[in-house]
């Protein structure tokens, strides 16, 4: 895949359910993300099969070790949504600390992003919209979006702190996280389920 823009979905593994993935996915499903293929090994499994295998690794809390091969990993798929011409998801376990793990769509970078670093207005709204409704499945702690130089999403526990979180172009907090940021930094949408969205006010979209 080429230069890509991510958008990450962070959860805290004290609320790892029986059923966390099975449930992500309907919220997926529910913002319009539509299940393409599996990747390499998982090519021609279905999403029920990839679901399934991955729920059963967070289970585990694997993490991928230097000398286990990557059939071993958690499993991608390619997925649709707003007319992107490639989207990708998996999960990484222990990240951003090791009692979280994230699951991470990214998208071309050249779509979302114009040749002099702004951001494209129809493409970051699709995937606001997308977020504002993922937003509202209870165990998310945080949506976070970053470049592909970034240095990883930031923790809940330090966006408590007042560490800014990766916003590139936006991400969405809890009311009590925006409220320990500088909020003359953002602009700032509150939106269901006590979310905030937040675009930092150096970031041009257009």
């Amino acid at each position: 895949m080429p230069a890509y823009i991510s958008l990450s979905v962070e959860f805290s593994r004290y609320e790892l359910d029986y059923d966390t993935v099975k449930m992500l996915k309907s919220y997926l499903d529910y913002a319009g993300l539509r299940f393409k293929c599996g990747v390499n090994e998982s090519e021609n499994e279905s999403i029920e099969e990839i679901n399934d295998w991955n729920q059963k690794k967070l289970e585990d809390n694997y993490t991928l070790g230097y000398t286990d091969h990557r059939s071993n990993n958690y499993k991608q798929a390619c997925f649709e949504y707003g007319g992107f011409s490639e989207i990708r998801g998996y999960f990484i376990n222990g990240a951003p600390t090791e009692k979280e793990f994230k699951f991470t769509l990214v998208f071309p970078e050249e779509e979302v992003v114009n040749e002099d670093g702004s951001y494209k207005a129809d493409a970051v709204q699709k995937l606001k919209d997308f977020a504002r409704i993922l937003w509202v499945m209870p165990q998310i702690r945080t949506i976070q979006t970053e470049r592909e130089e970034s240095e990883g999403i930031t923790p809940e526990n330090e966006i408590l702190t007042g560490v800014k979180p990766s916003a590139c172009p936006f991400a969405i907090v809890s009311q009590k996280m925006f409220g320990m940021l500088k909020a003359e930094d953002y602009d700032a949408e509150t939106i269901n389920a006590g979310g905030v969205i937040i675009v930092p006010k150096g970031i041009v979209i257009r």
